[in-house]
């Protein structure tokens, strides 16, 4: 006749071999689930355009790639979307590389630029966030 605590014994490890397959079901139910989710991050790398290049840098961390980049095409001055863009992602750049005083000038560029597009890209927040880097909140 087994001791009591043989039996308590045997009853711990039934439980841990149940929780270790509740856990394995529960990685195969979100592995079969998020096969399809997965696949290649959007990107604009091998884009032909000057923007399409500097947000490649950008999203590949070369920082001062894409902020000579996209101040080349800030800059430029042409009346397109991407210039506003350009400025913007200048201005995230600029806060990476942890210069938030000219982040903030680009930022408070943008306004002056186009203040829907400011509205819309949520400058102000980013604006916000350069001043509590340097600490003028």
């Amino acid at each position: 006749m087994p001791r009591r605590h043989d039996r308590r014994r045997r009853f711990q490890d039934a439980l841990c071999i149940l929780k270790v397959m509740r856990t394995l079901a529960i990685l195969a139910l979100v592995g079969i689930t998020a096969v399809p989710v997965l696949g290649a991050a959007p990107t604009t790398c091998g884009s032909a355009d000057e923007y399409g290049a500097a947000l490649c840098a950008y999203q590949r961390r070369q920082f001062a790639d894409a902020e000579r980049a996209f101040r080349a095409i800030a800059a430029a001055g042409a009346e397109d979307p991407k210039t506003v863009r350009a400025h913007y992602f200048l201005a995230r750049t600029l806060m990476k590389t942890g210069r938030y005083e000219e982040a903030s000038a680009t930022l408070i560029r943008i306004y002056a630029l186009d203040k829907p597009f400011y509205d819309a890209w949520a400058c102000d927040f980013l604006l916000g966030e350069c001043r509590r880097a340097l600490g003028k909140q």
